[in-house]
């Protein structure tokens, strides 16, 4: 019988989850093409191009639309147990409320594990094709926007980072660049005032080379000067400037990675460290959503048919005001990385445990 409720329960849910998903995934790649739109602007792309490309932005934005889609499920599954007095008579039947909401909540639970799994997988492959596709809409320009104070690892394991990025001219002004070994070690560090660029052929101008030694140190005189150093990198420019991955692009392990990497060079990381912990707190708002968005639609039902969309609008609205804050802040160095990322997920989720063991 248990069993048979639990089945009931997710037959209510399953439409409107798949509903959610589809709206908010069709909103989110709406919001990229405006922002391709912006950016490949007086260049002929083919509509089959632009669509290639948002199917590889996709996973991305399905990894926001679980949480969504796991709200709109379980507000409107209990919405609607509610209204139709079906809870009353569960509970009249001796069974608790957090038990008439395990369904939802293991919902929540397998929303997380999905949304962390495209997340953690599927994302950062679908990126780099993606940016093959933008490559293509983008080949007559070798640069394709103006940039400032870019870091990017080609796959020779070097560590780039560019001050500034002339669209106009070409021209990279500021230019470092970090070489490790096979160990992850530091061996040698190069930077040059400027350079030109032509494809994937960057001429350094006006630099000088340090080579390290295995403490980090710089071997006495074993520093080079240059007027002039061509470069090659094995993708063009545009591939790591125009639509480089982006930090929720890349695995959690890849972020550790460059953090620790950038950490040896004496450069801040708390920005990737926030990037970080948020690879894991997005995933979890399945589970916070459902614990919340339960007895808050079975309290408010009466209101209407539609309070469980009002209430699932709503909850996004907040959760997203403070998830925003709280990116705002660990990007800025404000509050550490983890409040910085579980701000959101603690509030809520403590709200939500609280109303679901003490609604009768």
């Amino acid at each position: 019988m248990i069993y048979r409720l639990d089945r009931y329960i997710l037959r209510q849910l399953v439409l409107p989850f798949i509903i959610g998903v589809l709206i908010f995934v069709i909103i989110l790649l709406g919001d990229e093409a405006r922002k391709l739109g912006a950016v490949i602007m007086g260049t002929r792309a083919s509509p089959q191009l632009i669509l290639t490309y948002l199917l590889y932005r996709m996973p991305q934005a399905l990894v926001w639309s679980l949480p969504v889609g796991t709200l709109v499920g379980v507000a409107m599954a209990m919405t609607s147990l509610s209204r139709n007095s079906e809870s009353i008579a569960m509970r009249s039947a001796g069974v608790a409320f957090p038990r008439i909401c395990t369904a939802l909540i293991v919902v929540g639970i397998v929303g997380t594990g999905l949304a962390f799994g495209i997340n953690e997988w599927l994302v950062p492959r679908s990126s780099r094709a993606s940016l093959r596709v933008f490559e293509a809409m983008t080949r007559s320009q070798p640069i394709v926007r103006q940039e400032y104070n870019q870091f990017f690892r080609d796959e020779a394991g070097r560590i780039f980072y560019v001050r500034h990025m002339n669209a106009d001219t070409n021209q990279l002004s500021e230019i470092a660049i970090w070489q490790e070994d096979e160990r992850g070690r530091l061996t040698s560090i190069t930077t040059a005032r400027r350079a030109t660029i032509r494809g994937r052929v960057w001429t350094l101008e006006e630099g000088t080379t340090v080579y390290l030694d295995e403490q980090g140190e710089p071997k006495a005189g074993e520093q080079e000067w240059f007027d002039r150093r061509p470069i090659k990198l094995r993708q063009a420019l545009q591939q790591y400037y125009a639509e480089k991955r982006t930090p929720y692009e890349m695995t959690a392990q890849e972020l550790s990675e460059l953090a620790a990497t950038l950490a040896q060079t004496g450069q801040p990381t708390h920005q990737l460290r926030t990037h970080w912990h948020f690879k894991y707190a997005i995933p979890v708002a399945c589970l916070i959503f459902a614990l919340i968005a339960a007895p808050l639609a079975d309290r408010y039902a009466y209101m209407g048919s539609f309070a469980g969309i009002t209430l699932a609008i709503v909850l996004v609205f907040l959760y997203n005001g403070v998830r925003s804050w709280g990116l705002a802040l660990g990007l800025a160095g404000s509050v550490p990385p983890g409040i910085a990322a579980w701000a959101q997920n603690i509030i809520f989720g403590a709200i939500g445990v609280y109303l679901l063991l003490t609604r009768r």
